[in-house]
């Protein structure tokens, strides 16, 4: 899985566009996040085909900025699921371990998507802490 970031200007359209490029294409979006800053959008969204996308993506006015590996937590496996301060726990162990938090965003299934700045070390801290 990777996640794909782009950013453009602001547009109401930019998820249509992209939920239907992608979509024509074949690729499913497993979690997505959207934010704008002044007269940009930006727009991080996870799939587990990234050439297909960035394909896709190229039909249209959607420039990728930077696709970037990520970790996956899934909440279920790690029981928090509903429990209230869980993601500020996760969050403190990450950085108290000296990982990066870049972004973050919700997924399909329960999961939690990280960008940091190196998901190997975080897949080795999360299955010591398991």
């Amino acid at each position: 899985m990777k996640d794909i970031c782009i950013i453009h200007g602001l547009n109401p359209l930019i998820l249509v566009e992209l939920g239907e490029t992608l979509g024509r294409a074949g690729v499913n979006i497993e979690g997505l996040s959207l934010s704008t800053l002044d007269n940009s959008s930006i727009v991080h969204f996870l799939v587990a085909d990234e050439q297909a996308a960035i394909r896709a993506l190229k039909t249209t006015t959607l420039q990728v900025d930077s696709v970037s590996d990520v970790f996956i937590l899934d909440k279920d496996n790690m029981q928090v699921t509903g429990k209230a301060g869980s993601f500020g726990g996760i969050c403190k162990l990450l950085i108290e371990n000296g990982i990066i938090i870049k972004f973050g965003y919700p997924a399909e299934n329960n999961r939690f998507v990280f960008g940091v700045d190196n998901p190997e070390k975080i897949t080795l801290l999360m299955r010591s802490v398991s």
